[in-house]
């Protein structure tokens, strides 16, 4: 089966390895902050979904009930966590994943990105 330049582009975009940020005077991928991760050996921690959303101190906002159906929750999200309080803060990549695991009751994977950290990658918030 041949896939079209247009097909690719779309499966690419749903699957979100088309994420980016726009900073004004850069752009940071979720290949940047994935990579800026491993340089740093960050493992893969697991937690209770519902427990994790609770404790987010920003609600998680425009969730599309297909995408959260498609979601495959055993791909680790990412989430900006404050270093000095240790609280979780946003979830950076992985909204959908996390929606479909609150809803299944299940666990999450996530690796964790500090804020001090985001402030590098991504400038001052």
């Amino acid at each position: 089966m041949k896939i079209t330049k247009r097909q690719l582009r779309r499966l690419i975009c749903e699957s979100g390895l088309n994420t980016t940020w726009n900073m004004g005077d850069r752009v940071v991928s979720l290949e940047d902050v994935t990579a800026f991760l491993d340089s740093r050996a960050r493992p893969v921690i697991t937690m209770n979904a519902c427990s994790l959303k609770k404790m987010l101190s920003r609600e998680i906002t425009g969730i599309e009930p297909h995408r959260v159906e498609r979601a495959d929750i055993s791909v680790p999200i990412i989430v900006e966590v404050d270093r000095v309080s240790g609280c979780p803060v946003v979830v950076l990549d992985g909204n959908h994943r996390l929606a479909k695991a609150v809803s299944l009751g299940a666990d999450v994977h996530m690796r964790v990105l500090y804020s001090d950290e985001r402030d590098m990658l991504f400038g001052q918030g």
